[in-house]
């Protein structure tokens, strides 16, 4: 899915300080009627070091949140196995 998109994206505060940003992440494959709709937060320690939130243009905040989504979708090799373990079980 390569068309993934930007559907949202806002800062969330405390006390006036700019704690994290959330974006939004949407795509579809059409022919398939397969989607993805994510919620990804960019956290203060997701960004490059030394830099704040008003120091990070908003275009790399959402390549942080798409490599987020790419880690935290991401098959694991355990996860993998077991999938497959549960497939020949079932047989």
């Amino acid at each position: 899915m390569d068309n993934l998109q930007v559907n949202q994206f806002s800062y969330n505060f405390d006390n006036g300080a700019v704690t994290s940003a959330q974006v939004g992440l949407y795509g579809a494959n059409t022919p398939d009627g397969e989607y993805v709709n994510a919620s990804i937060r960019v956290k203060q320690e997701d960004l490059p070091e030394g830099k704040n939130f008003m120091e990070v243009a908003m275009a790399d905040m959402v390549t942080i949140a798409r490599q987020k989504l790419a880690k935290d979708t991401a098959a694991k090799a355990d996860e993998a196995k077991a999938t497959e373990d549960d497939t020949k079980d079932a047989q």
